[in-house]
């Protein structure tokens, strides 16, 4: 067992902190099967940080992992995985200048190269070279050299581990309020009251939108009413989706919402959102579907319509830096993530979380190691 001197929390004296050489991690098997188990603990090179978790997130992203894996994060067989986390530094790279030990970090989960040909047109979540960072649901983890770099940021003061957690989520909400063009005089449709379509919806309101709300959990949709949706809807409670079509046309004098945003991942609401959007509107493809799903669009909608349908993938440096700005507001982050991450389970209880997640008994989960 190796010993390393770090700060306390507080950076007020210094203290010993034992590093193990192994450590608690939960692992990916295949869909279903999370298993808690010994693993070694990450080592880092002279340009990174090991950084020991407090506070990790499930989310969207996590749980269709957790039932299906994953195509960019699961490489291989036994795999880590979780990628929403703060923690505190415990051990860093000698090269490394602009983090110290003890500092409260909140690390995100990719890097760009800055180099390839989407960079340098700055379309950075299509690098073609993104480092990713995944294992969080662990009692380390290291960060390597381009997210050191170029994606990790210290905590805002007074805020708890589990919000700044949440810092990688709203980034990438903030990404795809920014491209669905979002402004006081449009209605806004999200379709999804998970822990991303609830951002949306309090994002929406930030910018004085009207915000309708569709979902199929009353105690999801009654959050989306508090965080400011104007309309909600089950679809659950619906004969069929021409009676949901009819009831939004009724809240928008008969137009239909300007703007649809489609969080939840399903061929069937990728659907449903070209089917309420208004004449001359945007759709936002902004949950992704099974690799291989198919749709089914009407050619004359989009066509005579001049719809606008756009896929918005993950997140920039330049939204992580609006979405910490927002993180910074006391009164912002209260409001939402109160509401949003909705239980805390230890590293052991991970499967249980994602159960949760799936039978719609929570929002979004804190994992503490």
């Amino acid at each position: 067992m190796s010993l390393h001197l770090v700060k306390t929390e507080n950076n007020t004296s210094n203290d010993l902190e034992q590093i193990p050489e192994s450590m608690n991690a939960c692992l990916f098997y295949g869909p279903y099967d999370v298993r808690l188990e010994k693993v070694k603990t990450p080592e880092i090179t002279e340009n990174e940080l090991l950084v020991k978790i407090k506070a990790a997130l499930t989310c969207g992203t996590d749980l269709k992992t957790f039932q299906r894996g994953h195509p960019l994060l699961i490489k291989q067989i036994p795999s880590t995985f979780g990628h929403q986390f703060s923690g505190i530094v415990v051990k860093a790279g000698k090269n490394v200048k602009d983090f110290y030990l003890g500092q409260k970090i909140i690390a995100l989960n990719s890097a760009p190269c800055f180099k390839c040909r989407f960079c340098i047109k700055e379309q950075f979540s299509l690098c073609k070279n993104m480092k990713f960072l995944n294992g969080a649901y662990a009692e380390y983890i290291a960060v390597p050299e381009s997210i050191v770099q170029h994606n990790t940021y210290e905590m805002p003061p007074d805020i708890s581990f589990e919000e700044a957690a949440s810092l990688e989520g709203l980034s990438v909400v903030v990404h795809g309020a920014e491209r669905s063009e979002i402004s006081s005089d449009k209605t806004v449709c999200v379709i999804g009251t998970g822990s991303i379509g609830l951002m949306f919806v309090a994002l929406a309101k930030l910018n004085s939108a009207k915000v309708i709300s569709i979902g199929r959990n009353d105690y999801k949709l009654n959050v989306a009413k508090e965080l400011g949706a104007d309309y909600t809807f089950n679809t659950s409670q619906l004969a069929d989706l021409n009676q949901l079509d009819k009831q939004i046309k009724d809240v928008t004098n008969g137009i239909g919402p300007d703007i649809v945003i489609e969080a939840v991942g399903l061929p069937a609401t990728w659907e449903l959102a070209t089917k309420l959007v208004c004449r001359g509107g945007i759709v936002n493809f902004f949950g992704g579907c099974k690799k291989g799903s198919k749709v089914e669009f009407d050619t004359y909608r989009l066509h005579y319509d001049e719809l606008k349908l756009i896929g918005v993938f993950h997140h920039t440096p330049k939204h992580v830096r609006i979405a910490l700005n927002l993180l910074s507001n006391v009164s912002f982050r209260q409001k939402i993530f109160e509401k949003i991450i909705t239980h805390t389970v230890p590293l052991r209880e991970l499967e249980n979380a994602f159960l949760m997640h799936q039978s719609g008994n929570a929002i979004q989960v804190a994992v503490r190691p």
